[in-house]
């Protein structure tokens, strides 16, 4: 069980607001860079695992803040962010959480998203877009 499922079943009604999604509404691939299905993006949970070069690319927000509040609704909710991610070309995302109290025995999560081109990956993106 990853770590951040171990958190849902700890936190009852867990918010996990997608602050700080550098992004456009609209979702168009950044130019030169291909499409990727959800399956295809990669997530990177720190900065330094993410391989060199990379561009930055910007990904859509979600239409309101999801909650999430069981390990099923958390990988929905995790595909979903990778799909918005890969719809404007992104091959990978990096995913930081910041947890905090939120007084009521729950824990409340913001989550930073920055959506990456990482050349190097994108033949494999779009290979795991096949299978």
């Amino acid at each position: 069980m990853s770590r951040f499922a171990s958190r849902l079943l700890a936190a009852m009604g867990l918010v996990v607001a997608a602050s700080s999604i550098a992004g456009a509404q609209a979702a168009q691939p950044a130019a030169g860079h291909p499409v990727v299905c959800g399956k295809g993006v990669r997530v990177y949970t720190e900065k330094s695992q993410v391989p060199v070069p990379y561009d930055t690319v910007s990904v859509p927000r979600p239409s309101a803040p999801v909650r999430v509040s069981s390990p099923e609704e958390a990988a929905a909710a995790e595909l979903a962010m990778r799909e918005r991610a890969g719809s404007v070309g992104a091959t990978g995302i990096l995913m930081t959480d910041e947890v905090s109290d939120d007084g009521s025995g729950g824990q409340r999560m913001r989550r930073s998203v920055t959506g990456l081109f990482v050349r190097a990956d994108s033949a494999k993106a779009q290979m795991a877009c096949k299978g």
